[in-house]
């Protein structure tokens, strides 16, 4: 299933530094696989040498989980809910940000029995977490074009 492929660009790094600032720790273990990413609770593994851009939809899933799949709504959620959701934020995400994802994420989701009425049921946690992901890979203030620049191509 690796098939996420293109440019993640500086988003790896703002999603690393979004990670580590809701207190998740980020670690690269080979002994995952096959797992390609694994969600424990406040800590992330993620498998090394994988392409950036798959490295990019798989914290980006991985984090989804992070964000949604704690405590009460980990219990009151089945395995395809979850899985479905966070490969759902991942699709999300990763075509925003330009990547091209094949058939991957529709694939992963029929592992997990997933189906449209399940992603149609979970719209708008999907939707949400995506945001919020998303926020988090916008260019800081500073990256963006001084004001006075911006007087000048007004006038």
């Amino acid at each position: 299933m690796h098939e996420v492929s293109g440019d993640s660009g500086e988003n790896l790094d703002r999603l690393t530094a979004f990670v580590k600032s809701k207190g998740i720790q980020l670690v690269y273990n080979a002994n995952i696989a096959p797992a390609l990413g694994m969600s424990y609770g406040g800590r992330i593994a993620i498998l090394p040498g994988l392409s950036k851009a798959e490295t990019f939809a798989t914290l980006v899933h991985e984090t989804a989980h992070e964000l949604l799949h704690k405590a009460e709504r980990r219990t009151a959620t089945t395995k395809t809910v979850r899985e479905t959701e966070a490969e759902a934020v991942a699709f999300v995400v990763g075509k925003a940000v330009g990547l091209v994802t094949g058939s991957a994420s529709a694939d992963y989701i029929q592992l997990y029995h997933g189906n449209a009425s399940l992603l149609a049921e979970c719209l708008e946690v999907i939707q949400q977490t995506a945001s919020v992901i998303l926020a988090a890979l916008e260019p800081p203030i500073a990256d963006e074009v001084p004001t006075d620049q911006l007087a000048e191509v007004a006038a």
